[in-house]
């Protein structure tokens, strides 16, 4: 069993607490408009050109080549830092990978995932058992306009929402920040209310960029242009949610 990576990344910072290493795998269950990754949603490996040369996405890593990947930084993790499995869409290879998820855990490795929750229950009990961070986006929540634009179903995204805090895992949630899609007068409300039960360890508001342009070129894909959200915008949401008690911060790249 091989899972399929696009990239590995280490000494981030911005991807849970401390040092980290980014693993991000290929396969989205989703097909946001916004994605900035588009690389990563397709499930299988892709050959593309640019210009004359080949770019591929995706490589087969079995468990044991992962493993001496993930760990090659260890020494720099410290006591906060450690690993992140993102994506696309990292719980969806968690079945696949679990051999390796168990010997991190054992290790006293700390794990984290950057999920969406558009998943199978299966893949998010395989994630309970050795996640000790959950990063969860907050997107579309009106049922009709996650399905029509995300092809998401919200009530799967609920139940796994339910289920994580009802196993009482520490999470971060994090919103990006899509002028017309995610920042909509309805979509804050119901973001709003959603806060006011689930209350997270942190809420993050990722600001939408356009920085993947190139990467959808390449991919033969249609490339949706974000709106620019000005500071004031962001700052006015982001005092709203400060005003149900959750620590909020704004990032951008």
């Amino acid at each position: 069993m091989k899972s399929l990576v696009t990239n590995i990344q280490p000494f981030c910072v911005h991807d849970g607490p401390g040092i980290r290493t980014t693993v991000f795998l290929k396969g989205c269950s989703l097909h946001c408009p916004w994605c900035s990754n588009p690389e990563n949603i397709l499930p299988q490996q892709q050959r593309c050109r640019k210009g004359k040369r080949e770019i591929i996405y995706g490589k087969y890593m079995s468990i044991e080549e992962l493993e001496t990947e993930v760990e090659r930084d260890q020494a720099f993790f410290g006591r906060l830092g450690g690993i992140t499995w993102s994506g696309g869409e990292p719980l969806m290879q968690f079945p696949v990978l679990e051999p390796l998820l168990k010997k991190l855990k054992l290790q006293g490795i700390h794990q984290t995932a950057e999920t969406a929750l558009f998943v199978e229950r299966g893949q998010v009990e395989t994630a309970l058992k050795y996640l000790d961070l959950f990063i969860v986006d907050i997107k579309i929540l009106d049922k009709d306009k996650c399905r029509k634009i995300l092809g998401g179903n919200i009530h799967v995204y609920m139940d796994n929402v339910k289920e994580i805090f009802k196993r009482k895992k520490r999470v971060v949630f994090r919103i990006p920040m899509i002028k017309g899609y995610t920042v909509t007068e309805e979509n804050i409300n119901l973001i709003t209310d959603f806060l006011a039960e689930y209350r997270p360890q942190k809420l993050e508001l990722i600001k939408g960029h356009n920085l993947s342009e190139e990467k959808y070129k390449v991919l033969e894909r249609p490339f949706m242009s974000v709106q620019d959200i000005s500071d004031a915008q962001l700052e006015k949401v982001s005092s709203r949610f400060r005003s149900l008690g959750i620590r909020t911060e704004i990032c951008k790249l």
